[in-house]
């Protein structure tokens, strides 16, 4: 009977057991058929909100494309720009025309110097290769006379004469030539050619806006419109309603191309009225495009087709339906596979995942380990930022900007101070009472405590010595005058405190405010120089009320060190405030006899000449010769700051100039390709600024960097379509380019004919 019951007591088991195992596994095919259910559901959700958001996205493709062209037909053109500005200063290089600008009166030897300049202007077709120029003169209003590659004459003679201009007009000639307002605009020239089949532009630059000196001249580049239109691909087509205004305001004017059909735009534009324009293209299927430019500012005002009116931009509706039902037909088989046949694995890999659970417990548990860590690594971080600061030790700006970060001194506005604390009593250890002495552990917490309670927190602070504490008291804007006191009342209720409850003596000593957290560390120097005039009638002693004795010089050896530091570093602002420091201290305030003058600059150039025998051993040997020549000069404490800024020049230069532009010139050969190749990452790379490398470059290779990088792109170009088969569609992508049609026009001025051409020739 026993052994029934026990039988009995099994099979009760064994059906519970499997009672449970049907319940779990219905309830998990339940879960995943519900699970899946909303999976499709949200696919589903997806495919319609595909298709509706298909037609937004393919507007703003449509017009990010047209903003693309224009924005690539405005590089070009703002290009042209520059390489007009590039050839009037390159005018200026010449003498000659210099002395031409600033004559007043002509003579023979003056008429000599003119040809002579024209003939060799005959010989530049440099601009008229890059540009779509018919024509370029030099107007001098000082002598009223016209230059260019064929004449220098008179002005009138060269109106009437050469150009043949009409007569009725020639005084609107010369206040287009005189006019400030005329200049950097292009102006039509339809007055002066009434007859003429072409319409062109006069674009004048004043030379005396390129020059420091004075020069009394102006030159014109005269530019027909059809290929100044060809420039921007907004009017290379046969709609009528084409139109491009480039404004610095609405109304400042400097170039309009359009046809008779838009000529309402112009003047709409001109008078700001931009709502009743875009009605107006609107309503003849084009749409009004602006975008200003980054480089010049300049606002370009452009027609283009308008999405509606352009054909093949519906979307593609049969395809998502039959998307929309493969989606569905798919999601129901993908749920009825994945619920009937697959739940063993599902259970198995549930089973996987507890153990997974575990895991993931552990690893939290580590990570809660190491974050421990790291909160109680933070205050070690957070003194050392506060040394390096209080010791001058922080170079880069990049390093002082994460140290204020982790500070929490991220405002610009605040003013900083350097404090200077020592505690001491007069037994030999702290003590609590006559038979309980502190440890040094526990009188360092008493006073860190004590520190944070009276002077705030967070607590800038760290110990230089035992007993000794160096701090930084930051006030915010407008505590210039109250920073000092208020410090000084903290300090005094402090050392009430710790003499009233431990029987510890403090003294402090501060400096000067600064503005500047690189600087606290003068402000700290002062601070270590004020303790020393504290006493137990004047526990806190700031560094302005020291009586500054004028028959010793100042020059800590602390200064001597940080001079170095800041020199060896190539921190050439340190270097000049530390030089301003000492300017103050010994020259300003003490005003030394001309003894002790001496003895400070000696001591100084002591400084100065270890720092110069530990420059790099490539140092130039006729640099060190130039500066070991100085060093033997009449001592003064402007030499000494000379010295030390060519100090600092020479620990920042790694090379010189010429095996520098060789690295370079390296790199750009060997990363031309890049697209992103350009001043800014040349200065970033090499860490020189963009305008020093700019002229360097053109110093050195006679060429600037952008001509030099795009004939090099240009040239390999030329040689892939020569000598492989390359396709033209890949052929800019691999030779730098972002966009084929600039890479076209830049291919087409080199070489005068388009990549096709080439190939097919």
């Amino acid at each position: 009977m026993k052994i029934n019951d026990k039988n009995i007591q099994i099979d009760i088991k064994s059906s519970k057991k499997h009672t449970t195992f049907t319940y779990d596994k219905q309830a998990l095919m339940l879960k995943m058929v519900t699970s899946y259910s909303v999976f499709l559901f949200i696919i589903l959700l997806l495919s319609v909100h595909l298709y509706v958001t298909n037609t937004k996205d393919a507007r703003v493709q449509y017009e990010w494309h047209v903003r693309a062209t224009l924005m690539s037909n405005v590089e070009l053109f703002e290009k042209d720009l520059d390489i007009m500005n590039a050839y009037c200063r390159q005018l200026l290089q010449d003498g000659r025309f210099r002395t031409l600008a600033k004559s007043t009166e002509i003579n023979n030897q003056l008429i000599v110097l003119g040809n002579s300049v024209a003939s060799d202007l005959a010989t530049d077709v440099y601009p008229h290769a890059l540009l779509p120029l018919s024509e370029t003169y030099c107007y001098f209003p000082g002598s009223d006379y016209i230059l260019n590659s064929s004449n220098f004459v008179a002005q009138d003679r060269f109106y009437q004469r050469i150009k043949g201009y009409s007569e009725d007009v020639h005084e609107k000639f010369l206040e287009m030539l005189t006019t400030p307002e005329n200049y950097y605009h292009f102006i039509p020239m339809n007055d002066f050619l009434p007859r003429s089949g072409k319409k062109y532009f006069m674009y004048i630059i004043d030379m005396n806006d390129l020059s420091y000196l004075s020069i009394n001249a102006v030159t014109c580049f005269i530019l027909e419109e059809e290929k100044l239109s060809s420039l921007f691909e907004c009017l290379n087509t046969e709609i009528p309603y084409r139109y491009l205004s480039v404004r610095t305001t609405h109304t400042d004017n400097v170039l309009s191309l359009f046809t008779a059909e838009s000529e309402q735009c112009n003047n709409l534009i001109t008078d700001g009225q931009l709502r009743q324009v875009e009605d107006f293209l609107q309503a003849n299927g084009m749409a009004l495009g602006i975008h200003t430019s980054a480089n010049t500012d300049f606002t370009y005002y452009y027609s283009h087709p308008s999405y509606e009116s352009t054909t093949n931009n519906a979307p593609p509706q049969i395809l998502y339906a039959a998307l929309f039902v493969a989606a569905l037909i798919g999601g129901f088989i993908f749920i009825f596979m994945l619920s009937a046949r697959n739940i063993r694995p599902i259970i198995e890999l549930d089973q996987q995942l507890q153990v997974t659970e575990q895991e993931k417990s552990d690893l939290q548990e580590e990570k809660s380990h190491l974050q421990e860590v790291m909160d109680n690594q933070r205050p070690i971080i957070f003194n050392s930022y506060v040394r390096q600061f209080l010791r001058g030790m922080i170079v880069s700006p990049e390093e002082a900007s994460y140290a204020r970060e982790f500070l929490g001194l991220t405002d610009e506005n605040l003013i900083y101070n350097g404090v200077y604390v020592v505690a001491y009593n007069s037994a030999s250890e702290y003590q609590m009472s006559a038979e309980e002495f502190l440890t040094h552990e526990e009188c360092n917490k008493i006073l860190l405590d004590s520190l944070k309670q009276y002077l705030g927190e967070p607590l800038y602070c760290f110990s230089p010595s035992d007993r000794i504490y160096a701090l930084i008291v930051v006030g915010k804007p407008g505590d210039e005058k109250d920073l000092i006191l208020k410090t000084d009342e903290a300090i005094v209720r402090l050392h009430d405190y710790l003499l009233d409850m431990y029987g510890i003596w403090l003294f402090a000593g501060i400096g000067k405010n600064t503005d500047d957290i690189l600087n606290v560390w003068e402000s700290y120097q002062q601070a270590m120089e004020a303790v020393n005039y504290t006493s137990k009638n004047y526990i806190f002693f700031p560094y302005e009320f020291i009586k500054k004795d004028s028959s010793a010089f100042y020059y800590p050896t602390e200064l001597s060190t940080k001079l170095i530091h800041f020199i060896t570093t190539g921190n050439t602002s340190q270097v000049m405030e530390l030089f301003n420091l000492l300017h103050q201290e010994n020259i300003e305030e003490r005003s030394l006899p001309i003894t002790m003058v001496q003895f400070l600059l000696s001591d100084i150039r002591n400084t100065l000449l270890k720092a110069r025998f530990a420059l790099p051993q490539n140092t130039p040997p006729d640099v060190m010769k130039s500066l070991d020549e100085t060093f033997n000069q009449h001592v003064s404490f402007k030499l000494c700051e000379d010295i030390a800024l060519k100090l600092c020049e020479l620990f920042t230069m790694k090379t010189d100039d010429s095996d520098l532009i060789s690295t370079i010139e390296k790199y750009i050969h060997d990363n031309y390709t890049d697209p992103s190749m350009g001043l800014n990452k040349i200065s970033d790379e090499f860490q020189i600024s963009e305008s020093y490398f700019s002229h360097l470059f053109k110093e050195k290779k006679g060429v600037n960097f952008s001509t030099y990088l795009e004939n090099m792109r240009l040239s390999e170009a030329s040689r892939l379509i020569r000598e492989t088969d390359i396709s033209l569609n890949e052929l800019y992508l691999s030779v730098g380019y972002n966009n084929a049609n600039s890479f076209r026009r830049a291919f087409k001025k080199i070489y005068g004919m388009t990549p096709s051409a080439m190939r097919d020739g």
